[in-house]
């Protein structure tokens, strides 16, 4: 930016003529060279800054490998590489030459902003800490880049549904199925489900939380990501399961001891200290709460119902159990709840009501297997949104029928079935799940 410094200094400073001009000359020259010094200063304080203002690369990155980068971003692209440039090449080559770490390091540097490598590098970083089994880390980058690309699309739409389905696989293996439910409801609602998604975005808490799978990946989990909270309070609840709540309690206490408002973790505790034959501390537990709040997840709902039942509070058992209702209407816990309260207050009506969604909802659990053991079967669909249209679960109904048209759009019983549901959704004000 500066001529060199002999140059420099030869057209500020004159060849002296004789020593009488040097005299006179001399505080013209010493301001002027004052004056050029200080100019330099100030202009070398404003350069440093502005190099400064761009933040290296990553430490993991050797200059010879920037280097080596830039070169090849030049090449290929004709131009010079900024920084974001060079992050976001390096973090390529870095998944190429299998070194995960140093790739996440610098998808990092790209902010979700940028509008060229924003929005992929959030899902290759969330994707490379998930095969990394960093649940945590996955998660956070899943949500980003599901937020961002919700408000502009910047990437093809089967990524942001890959995001989507591995976020809905994290959440599944930590047993966090309110928050998936919410996530499988803006998939079903898109029209974007697979057959997994279909049946767990209806029914999701009849389906099995603690199989091989889940446990092989919560295992998983746990070894890379031992300090996340989700992680060990699923460790606790996968215990208890296991038959193994002696082992969940001292976990769940020192979760709860670290994080008392927690409720999931109170929660999970309660199940624990119930599962172990405690059940006047997990009632103590659970009468010592707050009031119940839209936070509550799922299962302190049913507990916060279980305890005001047993202590008569009957009304406040049904509305514990009716907030639950809401969230998730094929609960068959959820319904034996209300049973037992419509029988304690001699109520004929509802407790004729809840024990044939409990029959009912039997009935259905007992076809689900179907939809993934003879997935490519319209009828395995079909038979479940019957059952749904006998116990008035017509968005339920609706989804499952919907999944057999797109299996078998011409088939006779399909055609007949999406046009009973689509004079349900109309006679209950329900959206349009079924198209034309």
């Amino acid at each position: 930016m500066f001529p060199e410094s002999e140059n420099m200094h030869d057209s500020v400073v004159p060849e002296r003529e004789n020593t009488s001009k040097g005299r006179r000359a001399g505080p013209f020259r010493i301001t002027l060279i004052f004056v050029v010094m200080l100019a330099l200063m100030v202009a070398g304080g404003v350069v440093f800054r502005f190099r400064s203002s761009e933040s290296p690369l990553p430490s993991v990155v050797t200059p010879r490998e920037a280097q080596r980068a830039r070169e090849a971003f030049e090449l290929k692209y004709g131009r010079p590489a900024n920084r974001i440039d060079l992050a976001s090449w390096l973090a390529e080559w870095y998944l190429s030459q299998n070194r995960p770490d140093d790739a996440i390091a610098c998808f990092a540097e790209v902010p979700t902003a940028h509008p060229q490598y924003g929005h992929m590098a959030r899902l290759q970083e969330g994707r490379t800490l998930f095969n990394l089994h960093r649940a945590g880390g996955a998660e956070q980058q899943f949500r980003e880049l599901i937020k961002a690309e919700e408000a502009s699309p910047q990437i093809a739409p089967e990524f942001l549904i890959n995001a989507r389905q591995q976020l809905r696989h994290i959440l599944e293996v930590e047993l966090r199925f309110e928050e998936r439910h919410q996530l499988l409801k803006g998939v079903i609602d898109r029209g974007e489900e697979d057959a997994f998604e279909a049946v767990a975005g209806c029914f999701p808490t009849m389906l099995r939380w603690n199989g091989p799978d889940a446990i092989f990946w919560h295992a998983q989990f746990l070894e890379a990501d031992p300090d996340n909270i989700w992680v060990k309070i699923s460790h606790g609840r996968y215990l208890t399961g296991q038959g193994k709540a002696d082992e969940a309690i001292p976990i769940l206490q020192a979760v709860v001891a670290a994080h008392p408002s927690n409720l999931r973790a109170i929660s999970a505790l309660v199940a624990a200290l119930r599962e172990s034959g405690d059940g006047e501390q997990a009632n103590q537990l659970v009468e010592g709460l707050p009031p119940r709040s839209t936070d509550d997840p799922w299962t302190l709902l049913l507990q916060r119902g279980s305890v005001a039942a047993q202590n008569g509070r009957l009304d406040e058992a049904r509305s514990a159990y009716d907030q639950l209702r809401h969230s998730d209407a094929t609960s068959t816990e959820c319904w034996q709840g209300l049973a037992l309260v419509a029988r304690l207050q001699n109520d004929i009506q509802r407790l004729t009501h809840a024990n044939s969604m409990v029959n009912g909802l039997g009935r259905i659990q007992n076809h689900l297997g179907k939809t993934t053991q003879d997935a490519g079967n319209p009828n395995s669909f079909l038979d479940v949104a019957e059952l749904c249209a006998e116990f008035q679960l017509i968005r339920e109904g609706a989804v499952m029928t919907r999944f057999a048209q797109r299996l078998s759009p011409d088939n006779d019983r399909v055609q007949a079935t999406v046009k009973a549901f689509r004079e349900r959704l109309i006679a209950n004000q329900l959206p349009p799940l079924l198209g034309p």
